[in-house]
């Protein structure tokens, strides 16, 4: 009997369980009935994003009972099917795999990708092979540069839902009984918000300190739970990185080019990419996408606040659920 968890993320980025539920088969009906069911306790508020893998009744079953959720594939399960899919190819280790890796990883925009599939399928004559096919007729589901205009809160793979899943392996196995079963879901949940409560004590009590001089860090400091203002810092890193140049600017508008490096497994790979500054709105876009999809403040915005002498930090990059001082209702349960 297959367990199915509803698995959120909390202000520190760890995996929380939004609900379960325990099914005895996995086809289009039972995903309905569950999702109906989550939705009821749920006070009929329906997710705004959810990651599965390419399951199909489970895709039918979203597009029945979440009509407006953004749905997306878990790329990690995608990417790890590409030994056993392409691995025969002759050029499978000599080019074929890192140039698939580039066009999606790389990619910034969807003319780019389009653009970088046709060439990726021409150069390795693959034009036949029915599982690319059926992936690129399915892009909009698991190509990251589709999915940048929506919030996942950092998760791009179902791996946290099966990490959830090891985690109640621990309470429960197959012999458990379904009373059992119960009680052990009360326990591995009493876990998690005492790994909540932990963290956030961490947060209070333990302070980060700041790599830089720029009032923007300080302030995430000042907010920001330990994890999460980690992250920020890797971004705020990163601006040694980046260098910002003016393309031209109309009005309250300044397009700008960011060069950027990154440290890769293979070496450094080097990046161009644009972003837009509202001198009026004092807000930049950046085609990267970072914070619209992960709610983290990406190294392009901050070296071109940086380059603008911006000193304070305007409230939309805070991101409320990021916050140490935010209370969950469910800790209290």
């Amino acid at each position: 009997m297959p367990f199915a968890p509803f698995v959120g993320v909390n202000h520190h980025g760890q995996s929380i369980l939004l609900g379960a539920g325990l099914i005895s088969s996995e086809n289009t009906e039972t995903f309905v009935w569950l999702f109906d069911t989550w939705l009821k306790c749920m006070d009929e508020r329906a997710p705004k994003a959810i990651i599965t893998d390419q399951d199909r009744a489970m895709k039918n079953a979203i597009a029945i009972v979440f009509p407006n959720t953004r749905h997306r594939y878990c790329l990690w399960h995608i990417m790890r099917k590409l030994p056993e899919k392409l691995g025969s190819h002759a050029e499978f280790k000599c080019g074929l795999k890192s140039a698939l890796q580039r066009c999606v990883y790389d990619s910034q925009t969807s003319d780019e990708f389009e653009k970088s599939w046709e060439v990726f399928i021409d150069t390795y004559n693959l034009m036949k092979n029915a599982w690319l096919q059926s992936l690129y007729s399915e892009r909009m589901y698991w190509v990251p540069v589709y999915l940048k205009n929506t919030f996942w809160a950092g998760m791009s793979t179902t791996q946290r839902s099966e990490s959830m899943n090891a985690f109640c392996d621990g309470y429960v196995h197959s012999g458990t009984t379904l009373k059992e079963f119960v009680d052990q879901f009360d326990n591995a949940l009493r876990k998690k918000v005492e790994n909540e409560m932990a963290a956030d004590f961490h947060s209070f009590n333990c302070t980060v300190p700041c790599i830089s001089h720029l009032p923007v860090e300080k302030k995430f400091q000042a907010v920001y739970t330990n994890s999460k203002f980690k992250k920020v810092q890797s971004e705020v890193m990163g601006i040694i990185y980046s260098h910002c140049v003016v393309i031209k600017t109309e009005g309250a508008i300044t397009t700008y080019q960011v060069n950027d490096q990154r440290v890769v497994e293979d070496g450094i790979k080097k990046s161009t990419l644009q972003a837009y500054f509202n001198e009026d709105e004092c807000e930049v876009k950046c085609v990267c996408g970072l914070f619209e999809m992960r709610g983290i403040i990406c190294r392009h915005i901050l070296s071109i606040f940086a380059a603008r002498d911006v000193q304070v930090l305007p409230e939309k990059y805070i991101m409320e659920r990021w916050r140490k001082d935010i209370k969950r209702r469910y800790g209290l349960i």
